[in-house]
Protein backbone atom coordinates (compact mmCIF):
# COMPACT_ATOMS: atom_id res chain seq x y z
CA UNK A 1 0.00 0.00 0.00
CA UNK A 2 2.99 2.36 0.85
CA UNK A 3 4.59 1.62 -2.48
CA UNK A 4 1.00 2.55 -3.82
CA UNK A 5 1.13 5.91 -2.26
CA UNK A 6 4.49 6.88 -3.29
CA UNK A 7 3.65 5.95 -6.55
CA UNK A 8 1.70 9.60 -6.93
CA UNK A 9 5.09 11.39 -6.26
CA UNK A 10 6.24 10.81 -9.42
CA UNK A 11 5.07 13.44 -11.59
CA UNK A 12 5.88 16.03 -9.17
CA UNK A 13 9.62 15.00 -8.03
CA UNK A 14 10.79 18.51 -8.37
CA UNK A 15 8.08 20.21 -6.55
CA UNK A 16 8.83 17.25 -3.88
CA UNK A 17 12.42 17.67 -3.82
CA UNK A 18 11.85 21.71 -3.09
CA UNK A 19 9.81 21.59 -0.60
CA UNK A 20 11.84 18.36 1.12
CA UNK A 21 14.88 20.58 0.95
CA UNK A 22 13.27 24.10 2.15
CA UNK A 23 11.90 21.95 5.34
CA UNK A 24 15.70 20.13 5.78
CA UNK A 25 16.84 23.50 5.72
CA UNK A 26 14.35 25.04 8.20
CA UNK A 27 14.90 22.44 10.91
CA UNK A 28 18.97 23.12 10.69
CA UNK A 29 18.16 26.39 11.20
CA UNK A 30 15.99 25.95 14.17
CA UNK A 31 19.10 23.79 15.52
CA UNK A 32 21.47 26.68 15.44
CA UNK A 33 19.77 29.37 17.14
CA UNK A 34 20.03 27.77 20.70
CA UNK A 35 23.54 27.40 20.08
CA UNK A 36 23.64 31.42 18.70
CA UNK A 37 22.03 32.11 22.26
CA UNK A 38 25.05 30.73 24.18
CA UNK A 39 27.82 32.16 22.24
CA UNK A 40 25.18 35.67 22.83
CA UNK A 41 25.14 35.32 26.86
CA UNK A 42 28.26 33.68 27.50
CA UNK A 43 30.98 35.41 25.43
CA UNK A 44 29.17 38.50 23.96
CA UNK A 45 27.27 39.82 27.09
CA UNK A 46 30.18 39.67 29.23
CA UNK A 47 32.55 41.52 26.91
CA UNK A 48 30.24 44.35 26.74
CA UNK A 49 31.07 45.18 23.03
CA UNK A 50 28.22 46.69 21.12
CA UNK A 51 28.88 46.73 17.79
CA UNK A 52 29.50 43.29 17.73
CA UNK A 53 26.36 42.52 19.86
CA UNK A 54 24.68 44.59 16.59
CA UNK A 55 26.48 42.58 14.01
CA UNK A 56 25.30 39.38 15.77
CA UNK A 57 21.84 40.68 16.45
CA UNK A 58 21.60 41.36 12.60
CA UNK A 59 22.98 38.26 11.41
CA UNK A 60 20.31 36.81 13.74
CA UNK A 61 17.66 38.71 12.03
CA UNK A 62 18.96 38.16 8.53
CA UNK A 63 18.74 33.92 9.77
CA UNK A 64 15.22 33.89 10.87
CA UNK A 65 14.17 36.28 7.53
CA UNK A 66 15.83 33.44 5.45
CA UNK A 67 13.92 31.40 7.70
CA UNK A 68 10.35 32.71 6.71
CA UNK A 69 11.03 32.62 3.13
CA UNK A 70 11.86 29.02 3.99
CA UNK A 71 8.50 28.68 5.64
CA UNK A 72 6.22 29.93 3.06
CA UNK A 73 7.77 27.75 0.27
CA UNK A 74 7.23 24.84 2.33
CA UNK A 75 4.12 26.36 3.52
CA UNK A 76 2.67 26.87 0.12
CA UNK A 77 4.12 24.92 -2.48
CA UNK A 78 4.19 21.74 0.04
CA UNK A 79 0.27 21.96 -0.10
CA UNK A 80 0.25 22.68 -3.75
CA UNK A 81 2.14 18.85 -3.94
CA UNK A 82 -0.71 17.55 -1.84
CA UNK A 83 -3.29 18.93 -3.75
CA UNK A 84 -1.80 17.98 -6.78
CA UNK A 85 -1.71 14.62 -5.55
CA UNK A 86 -5.10 14.67 -4.45
CA UNK A 87 -6.50 15.61 -7.60
CA UNK A 88 -4.81 13.03 -9.61
CA UNK A 89 -6.22 10.36 -7.44
CA UNK A 90 -9.63 12.27 -7.49
CA UNK A 91 -9.17 11.84 -11.45
CA UNK A 92 -8.08 8.39 -11.84
CA UNK A 93 -11.33 7.29 -9.54
CA UNK A 94 -13.61 9.16 -11.47
CA UNK A 95 -12.66 7.69 -14.54
CA UNK A 96 -12.76 4.33 -13.31
CA UNK A 97 -16.41 4.62 -11.90
CA UNK A 98 -17.08 5.83 -15.17
CA UNK A 99 -15.85 2.19 -16.80
CA UNK A 100 -17.80 0.37 -14.61
CA UNK A 101 -20.78 -1.99 -15.34
CA UNK A 102 -24.96 -1.24 -14.59
CA UNK A 103 -25.13 -3.40 -11.97
CA UNK A 104 -22.04 -2.38 -10.21
CA UNK A 105 -24.86 0.71 -10.24
CA UNK A 106 -27.48 -0.71 -8.89
CA UNK A 107 -25.83 -2.53 -6.07
CA UNK A 108 -24.30 0.68 -5.13
CA UNK A 109 -25.88 3.56 -4.26
CA UNK A 110 -24.96 7.40 -5.34
CA UNK A 111 -24.55 8.92 -2.02
CA UNK A 112 -21.67 6.48 -1.36
CA UNK A 113 -19.69 7.02 -4.66
CA UNK A 114 -19.90 10.86 -4.20
CA UNK A 115 -18.15 10.40 -0.66
CA UNK A 116 -15.46 7.80 -2.19
CA UNK A 117 -14.93 11.01 -4.85
CA UNK A 118 -15.22 13.80 -2.09
CA UNK A 119 -14.71 12.68 1.51
CA UNK A 120 -12.64 9.82 1.65
CA UNK A 121 -9.88 12.02 -0.10
CA UNK A 122 -9.94 14.95 0.98
CA UNK A 123 -7.13 14.58 3.53
CA UNK A 124 -5.00 12.97 1.22
CA UNK A 125 -3.44 16.09 0.33
CA UNK A 126 -2.01 16.53 3.83
CA UNK A 127 -0.56 13.65 4.46
CA UNK A 128 0.81 13.37 1.34
CA UNK A 129 2.36 16.99 2.57
CA UNK A 130 3.30 16.43 5.46
CA UNK A 131 3.66 12.49 5.83
CA UNK A 132 6.99 11.92 4.61
CA UNK A 133 8.34 15.62 5.04
CA UNK A 134 7.35 15.60 9.05
CA UNK A 135 8.77 12.01 9.41
CA UNK A 136 11.84 13.03 8.33
CA UNK A 137 12.36 16.37 9.84
CA UNK A 138 11.25 15.08 13.00
CA UNK A 139 13.85 12.26 13.15
CA UNK A 140 16.55 14.80 11.99
CA UNK A 141 15.75 17.23 14.91
CA UNK A 142 15.29 15.06 17.55
CA UNK A 143 18.95 13.44 16.45
CA UNK A 144 20.27 16.80 15.80
CA UNK A 145 18.70 18.74 19.14
CA UNK A 146 20.20 15.34 21.15
CA UNK A 147 23.44 15.51 19.79
CA UNK A 148 23.80 19.36 20.62
CA UNK A 149 22.40 18.49 23.92
CA UNK A 150 24.88 15.89 24.85
CA UNK A 151 27.58 18.03 24.02
CA UNK A 152 26.62 20.47 25.99
CA UNK A 153 25.74 18.24 29.30
CA UNK A 154 25.60 14.26 28.30
CA UNK A 155 24.05 13.15 31.89
CA UNK A 156 20.97 15.70 31.55
CA UNK A 157 20.65 14.83 27.90
CA UNK A 158 20.37 10.94 28.63
CA UNK A 159 17.59 11.91 30.96
CA UNK A 160 15.44 14.12 29.27
CA UNK A 161 15.76 11.64 26.48
CA UNK A 162 14.09 8.98 28.25
CA UNK A 163 10.51 9.89 27.71
CA UNK A 164 10.64 9.81 24.23
CA UNK A 165 10.35 5.86 23.69
CA UNK A 166 7.23 6.31 25.83
CA UNK A 167 5.83 9.46 23.88
CA UNK A 168 6.50 7.87 20.80
CA UNK A 169 4.51 4.43 22.13
CA UNK A 170 1.71 6.81 22.85
CA UNK A 171 1.50 7.93 19.35
CA UNK A 172 1.63 5.11 17.32
CA UNK A 173 -0.66 2.72 20.01
CA UNK A 174 -3.85 5.70 19.49
CA UNK A 175 -2.58 6.20 15.56
CA UNK A 176 -4.04 2.43 15.11
CA UNK A 177 -7.01 2.57 17.03
CA UNK A 178 -8.05 6.22 15.17
CA UNK A 179 -7.39 4.68 11.63
CA UNK A 180 -9.87 2.55 12.52
CA UNK A 181 -12.28 4.62 13.48
CA UNK A 182 -11.92 7.39 10.40
CA UNK A 183 -12.43 4.23 8.50
CA UNK A 184 -15.61 3.83 10.18
CA UNK A 185 -16.83 7.40 9.92
CA UNK A 186 -16.36 7.61 6.16
CA UNK A 187 -18.50 4.66 5.66
CA UNK A 188 -20.65 6.65 7.81
CA UNK A 189 -20.64 9.62 5.66
CA UNK A 190 -21.32 7.46 2.74
CA UNK A 191 -24.56 6.13 4.86
CA UNK A 192 -25.73 9.76 5.54
CA UNK A 193 -24.82 10.97 1.92
CA UNK A 194 -26.98 7.97 0.26
CA UNK A 195 -29.83 9.08 3.19
CA UNK A 196 -29.84 12.59 1.57
CA UNK A 197 -29.90 11.33 -1.52
CA UNK A 198 -33.14 8.92 -1.33
CA UNK A 199 -34.67 11.69 0.71
CA UNK A 200 -34.31 14.81 -1.74
CA UNK A 201 -34.50 12.67 -4.72
CA UNK A 202 -37.72 10.92 -3.72
CA UNK A 203 -39.00 14.26 -1.58
CA UNK A 204 -42.36 14.44 -4.12
CA UNK A 205 -43.52 11.10 -3.41
CA UNK A 206 -42.60 11.44 0.58
CA UNK A 207 -44.54 14.62 0.85
CA UNK A 208 -47.40 13.45 -1.52
CA UNK A 209 -47.99 10.11 1.16
CA UNK A 210 -47.24 12.93 4.40
CA UNK A 211 -44.25 10.63 4.93
CA UNK A 212 -42.01 13.34 6.32
CA UNK A 213 -41.52 12.13 9.87
CA UNK A 214 -40.30 8.89 8.92
CA UNK A 215 -37.52 10.88 6.59
CA UNK A 216 -36.79 12.49 9.89
CA UNK A 217 -36.53 9.57 11.80
CA UNK A 218 -33.96 7.67 8.80
CA UNK A 219 -32.18 11.18 8.53
CA UNK A 220 -31.24 11.35 12.60
CA UNK A 221 -30.12 7.63 12.67
CA UNK A 222 -27.76 8.53 10.48
CA UNK A 223 -26.90 11.79 11.41
CA UNK A 224 -26.31 10.69 15.46
CA UNK A 225 -24.25 7.57 14.17
CA UNK A 226 -21.96 10.24 12.24
CA UNK A 227 -21.91 12.18 14.92
CA UNK A 228 -20.84 9.06 17.44
CA UNK A 229 -18.08 7.82 15.44
CA UNK A 230 -16.67 11.28 15.18
CA UNK A 231 -16.66 12.16 19.04
CA UNK A 232 -15.22 8.36 19.46
CA UNK A 233 -12.29 9.73 17.18
CA UNK A 234 -11.90 13.08 18.75
CA UNK A 235 -11.54 11.36 21.99
CA UNK A 236 -9.13 8.95 20.85
CA UNK A 237 -7.09 11.95 19.68
CA UNK A 238 -7.46 13.75 22.61
CA UNK A 239 -6.58 11.40 25.71
CA UNK A 240 -3.20 10.91 22.86
CA UNK A 241 -2.47 14.66 23.00
CA UNK A 242 -3.18 15.18 26.40
CA UNK A 243 -0.84 12.05 27.65
CA UNK A 244 1.71 13.50 25.35
CA UNK A 245 1.10 17.30 26.59
CA UNK A 246 1.70 15.98 30.29
CA UNK A 247 5.09 13.85 29.82
CA UNK A 248 6.46 16.36 27.58
CA UNK A 249 6.11 19.22 30.18
CA UNK A 250 7.39 16.82 32.87
CA UNK A 251 10.31 16.78 31.26
CA UNK A 252 10.76 20.47 30.63
CA UNK A 253 10.19 21.08 34.23
CA UNK A 254 12.15 18.82 35.02
CA UNK A 255 15.44 19.81 33.00
CA UNK A 256 14.68 23.32 34.59
CA UNK A 257 15.48 22.11 37.84
CA UNK A 258 18.00 19.58 37.28
CA UNK A 259 19.36 22.34 34.86
CA UNK A 260 19.66 24.85 37.71
CA UNK A 261 21.26 22.51 40.22
CA UNK A 262 24.20 21.64 37.62
CA UNK A 263 24.82 25.61 37.08
CA UNK A 264 24.83 25.96 40.87
CA UNK A 265 27.62 22.94 40.95
CA UNK A 266 29.30 25.04 38.26
CA UNK A 267 28.76 21.88 35.70
CA UNK A 268 26.59 24.58 33.43
CA UNK A 269 27.47 27.82 32.64
CA UNK A 270 24.61 30.44 32.65
CA UNK A 271 24.85 30.65 28.38
CA UNK A 272 25.08 26.37 28.65
CA UNK A 273 21.64 26.56 30.51
CA UNK A 274 19.59 29.14 28.56
CA UNK A 275 20.65 27.23 25.34
CA UNK A 276 19.87 23.78 26.52
CA UNK A 277 16.15 25.31 27.77
CA UNK A 278 16.03 26.04 24.32
CA UNK A 279 17.43 22.91 23.10
CA UNK A 280 14.83 20.94 24.75
CA UNK A 281 12.07 22.84 23.47
CA UNK A 282 13.51 22.36 19.74
CA UNK A 283 13.72 19.02 20.87
CA UNK A 284 10.34 18.06 21.50
CA UNK A 285 8.77 20.04 18.48
CA UNK A 286 9.10 17.05 16.36
CA UNK A 287 7.02 14.98 18.78
CA UNK A 288 4.57 17.76 18.80
CA UNK A 289 4.60 17.58 14.86
CA UNK A 290 3.99 13.73 15.17
CA UNK A 291 1.04 14.60 17.46
CA UNK A 292 -0.90 16.76 15.03
CA UNK A 293 0.03 13.97 12.33
CA UNK A 294 -2.12 12.21 14.66
CA UNK A 295 -5.05 13.96 13.64
CA UNK A 296 -4.16 14.14 9.82
CA UNK A 297 -2.30 10.52 9.38
CA UNK A 298 -5.10 8.04 9.96
CA UNK A 299 -8.08 10.13 8.39
CA UNK A 300 -5.47 10.26 5.04
CA UNK A 301 -4.60 6.62 5.37
CA UNK A 302 -8.02 5.50 6.10
CA UNK A 303 -9.55 7.34 3.27
CA UNK A 304 -6.28 6.04 0.84
CA UNK A 305 -7.78 2.48 1.89
CA UNK A 306 -11.39 3.44 0.84
CA UNK A 307 -10.14 5.11 -2.19
CA UNK A 308 -7.94 1.68 -3.00
CA UNK A 309 -10.83 -0.90 -2.64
Amino acid sequence: MIRQFFAYYRPYMKLFYLDFGCAVVVGLLELGFPLAVNQFVDKLLPSANWPLIFLATAALLFIYALNTGLQYVVTYWGHMLGINIETDMRTRLFDHIQKLSFRYFDNNKTGHLIARITTDLQDIGELAHHGPEDLFIAIMTLIGAFALMAMIHWQLALLTFVVVPVILWVAMHFSGKMTLTFRQLFRSVGQFNARIEDALGGVRVVKAFANEDHERELFAINNNLYRETKLTAYNIMARALSLSYMLMRFVIVFVMVAGTWYVIQGELSYGEFVAYLLLTNVFFRPIEKINSVIESYPRGIAGFKQYLE
